[in-house]
């Protein structure tokens, strides 16, 4: 477990690589961004696209899935104020929907565009959440199969030749030189980079989850795609984003923060349901890191916060188990909280993690690369949180 010399990420975090010098594959594209990438030109390059793919009539240009975020508010105000494009907004229906995500969704249709609420069958939801909790240990992974899934049947169904997705996690949270400089969303950068820990729908069939059960997870196949001539891409390889710069942007057409995190360093981001807090909350006991870590390193590519900034503040802030969240996953999928912290134990990855003969640690789970590379063991859940 290697830390980026830039940044405040360890090579544990998927799609993190670090170069000879020591510098994660994500603070690489935060440079080429900065230095090497003609905006200007990308954002031509982005024009031609929309243009090339304006229906005509009273269809709907494009589709833009939404989960009551920033992002999406950003996505979906931008397609249509800036670029003339009557998109259909789509949104998985979590299970858990908070009332400020509802809120945020809601001023998404009243600055006039349309939606659709796609709600999963609660059964199917539940069984296939808790077998992905208990192999992976991960509920995103059912969200982020059925966005895409979902998404993407939408424009084969309707004919709707182009699929606008956010930020491109290839390039803003480590990738491949290679996947930094692909705008498309395709099969494989699903497999890389959708959280679906490269499955498919079908690798979760059996005897207790039928393929027929998991077809609203089930992708179109490539040719299908083909066939339909859909198009995915991300707006965010083509537009410079930033966190804090599309927040507040969307905070001035009506999105709502909350009034401090509810995870991470970022009050406008997590906000729209309880799920994704405990997604984020596993990367703990597989990674060795939190939404913090994540949140900080994008300060420091943004040129907000030095990493020994970065450094400090994880020292002196704290985070918090987030209880009330794990109650609600626990409800849903019928588990008691005993069970879900064996689950939890059950994913702590020991290539990283050490119990501690002594000293400050003895007895207790701790990261040795965390102590050695920072100097301290952060007053954290971190710590043999049950």
């Amino acid at each position: 477990m290697r830390y980026c010399k830039k940044c405040v990420l360890p090579d544990s975090r998927p799609g993190v690589e670090l170069n000879t010098d020591g510098v994660c594959s994500a603070c690489v594209g935060a440079r080429e961004k900065r230095e090497l990438i003609d905006w200007q030109g990308r954002e031509r390059a982005l024009a031609a696209v929309l243009k090339e793919n304006k229906a005509s009539g009273g269809q709907y240009d494009c589709i833009v899935p939404v989960s009551g975020g920033k992002d999406s508010t950003w996505q979906a105000y931008t397609l249509k104020n800036k670029y003339g494009l009557k998109p259909l907004a789509l949104t998985y229906k979590c299970k858990y929907r908070t009332p400020l995500g509802q809120k945020n969704l809601d001023n998404l249709i009243d600055i006039g565009v349309d939606h659709i609420d796609f709600t999963v069958s609660p059964e199917i939801e539940r069984k296939f959440m808790l077998k992905t909790l208990q192999r992976n240990g991960s509920v995103s992974l059912v969200e982020h199969m059925a966005m895409w899934a979902i998404t993407l049947k939408m424009a084969v169904k309707l004919g709707i030749k182009l699929v606008v997705w956010g930020e491109n996690p290839g390039l803003e949270y480590g990738g491949s030189e290679k996947d930094r400089g692909n705008p498309y969303l395709n099969h494989d950068w699903i497999r890389k980079y959708g959280v679906t820990n490269g499955t498919f729908a079908a690798d979760w069939a059996d005897a207790e989850l039928t393929l027929d059960e998991l077809c609203t997870f089930t992708l179109p196949t490539e040719a299908e795609l083909s066939d339909a001539r859909i198009k995915s891409i991300f707006l965010g390889w083509y537009l410079r984003w930033d966190p804090l710069e599309v927040a507040e942007f969307s905070r001035s057409i009506g999105f709502q923060w909350a009034d401090r995190p509810v995870f991470g360093l970022y009050p406008y981001a997590d906000l729209d349901c309880d799920f994704i807090v405990i997604h984020h909350f596993f990367k703990w006991y597989k990674f060795g890191i939190t939404r913090l870590w994540d949140n900080l390193a994008i300060e420091i590519r943004n040129g907000r916060l030095t990493r020994e900034e970065a450094v400090h503040y994880i020292k002196n802030n704290p985070e918090p188990i987030p209880e009330l969240q794990i109650k609600n996953l626990c409800a849903f999928l019928n588990i008691t909280e005993e069970r879900f912290w064996q689950i939890a134990e059950s994913h702590r990855n020991l290539d990283i993690w050490q119990r501690g003969s002594g000293g400050p640690q003895k007895g207790q789970w701790y990261l040795p690369a965390l102590v050695e590379e920072f100097g301290f063991w952060p007053d954290t859940y971190a710590a043999d949180v049950k």
